[in-house]
């Protein structure tokens, strides 16, 4: 029993790293300073260039891909797993959104829910990568996409958790999957409050697109 709540911890903590704030310190810069303020990829990307924001996607995807896959894939016993792997990954995205290490604040929650839809349903990310790559195309607005593709996901592990069964990977859905992924849809929203008054103003930053800043 033990196991499982230091697990808990471990993804809490694990989850709370800003490996954009750190990338952006080793750089000798301060991100909550500059653009956005936000430690995500898309403010990494504006302060520091796209290489650093590639850098802090993968890295953040991380945070919540690692051990949701561990436990959905049976690499960890599911002797030491607290209800579903999907547990694991909400404190990831909780310790994204509320980091132990910058005061309980932190970043928006998209690319490390992310992780844990890839460790929990890996094609499923792919399809909301698509559909981010394609509103964000079309719109030049990355909150764009990622509001969109999130809601779309979302209805897709709904829909998932009431066939009750991965098509391609042959594996059953628990109903934690919807509840945590319905959790992480809300989080993003509220993260993203800001982003969603400045599109209804048509006041919000777009992508200049083949623009690649240079550090």
């Amino acid at each position: 029993m033990m196991i499982k709540y230091g697990l808990l911890i471990v993804a809490y903590l694990l989850g709370s790293i800003p490996f954009g704030f750190v990338i952006g310190k080793l750089k000798g810069i301060d991100i909550r300073k500059h653009g956005s303020k936000n430690i995500g990829t898309t403010n990494t990307g504006r302060v520091l260039g796209n290489k650093y924001a590639i850098i802090t996607y993968i890295l953040d995807t991380f945070k919540g891909f690692l051990l949701v896959f561990l436990f959905r894939f049976h690499i960890i016993s599911n002797e030491y797993c607290f209800l579903s792997p999907m547990i694991y990954g909400l404190c990831a995205i909780l310790g994204h959104t509320f980091s132990i290490y910058l005061g309980f604040k932190g970043g928006k929650a998209v690319a490390t829910s992310g992780g844990v839809i890839l460790g929990y349903c890996p094609w499923l990310l792919v399809v909301g990568l698509a559909l981010f790559f394609v509103v964000t195309y079309l719109s030049s607005y990355v909150s764009l996409g990622s509001l969109i593709s999130a809601s779309i996901i979302t209805i897709f592990v709904i829909v998932l958790t009431i066939i009750g069964y991965d098509p391609f990977f042959k594996k059953e859905m628990d109903i934690y999957f919807a509840i945590v992924a319905s959790i992480a849809l809300l989080v993003i929203y509220f993260r993203h409050l800001n982003n969603i008054k400045r599109l209804y103003h048509h006041e919000e930053a777009k992508i200049k697109w083949g623009r690649n800043k240079q550090t």
